[in-house]
């Protein structure tokens, strides 16, 4: 994907960090998008209280991260098929979700509200697909 990248983050479980809502950046460099991944990566790795969507208007592709610690690519598919192999990673049917727990860590909490914290994002609010 190519900068600049938006983020969607969508807060559906929140724990006292904010509203539940679509938390929308303005467009970021792939620097600070970079910087924003590693910071808030323990949050965004291990808990289940959003979603997590990257968009490039300039390639018309968009990445998401669901609770349910799958990843959906849009766009160029040829382009995607090629970056995950390269990742190891093959095409394939994915897998029924079972029966499973979604973990919303208290110890996230504080990387929650720093990440709420680290952008002039504009809040929206969740659309009826987005609830749990």
């Amino acid at each position: 994907m190519s900068p600049p990248y938006q983020l969607l983050y969508v807060l559906h479980t929140p724990r006292g960090e904010g509203l539940p809502g679509r938390y929308q950046s303005s467009p970021l460099s792939a620097q600070t998008m970079s910087d924003l991944l590693r910071r808030f990566s323990g949050l965004l790795s291990t808990d289940a209280r959003f979603d997590l969507w990257v968009r490039s208007p300039t390639d018309g592709a968009m990445l998401v991260w669901d609770r349910h610690d799958r990843l959906h690519a849009y766009g160029p598919r040829q382009r995607w098929v090629t970056a995950f192999q390269r990742l190891n990673f093959a095409e394939g049917a994915l897998p029924e979700l079972r029966e499973h727990v979604h973990h919303y860590r208290s110890n996230c909490d504080d990387e929650a509200r720093g990440l709420l914290g680290a952008l002039a994002w504009l809040h929206a609010p969740l659309r009826p697909e987005d609830e749990q």
